[in-house]
């Protein structure tokens, strides 16, 4: 395709918006208690504690996988603006989402 290969350096907006886009039906909000809610499913989850963005607490992330033991956490996660899930899907998710920029 000859599209030059190159990185994205320190501006990775691009990149999670992209990733919101084609990950949208693995989205989860921060709730006020500081819990997760898995926005398809209304599944309680968790970020995992290795995760870089354990401590970080963001409102809006997709994730790639739940791994499931005493809870069930979101692993290989990504830090996505709520309002690029909107624009990814807006009948999916009309109005779940509080719109609250991370």
């Amino acid at each position: 395709m000859n599209l030059k290969m190159e990185s994205c350096g320190a501006d990775t907006e691009n990149v999670r918006r992209c990733l919101a886009h084609g990950m949208f039906v693995n989205a989860a909000e921060l709730q006020p208690d500081g819990s997760y809610l898995a926005l398809d499913t209304h599944q309680p989850v968790a970020i995992h504690p290795s995760s870089v963005l354990f401590q970080a607490k963001p409102a809006y992330v997709v994730f790639n996988e739940l791994l499931h033991t005493s809870r069930c956490y979101m692993r290989d996660l990504c830090l996505v603006d709520a309002d690029w899930l909107l624009d990814a899907a807006p009948e999916y998710f009309g109005r779940k989402l509080h719109l609250t920029r991370s």
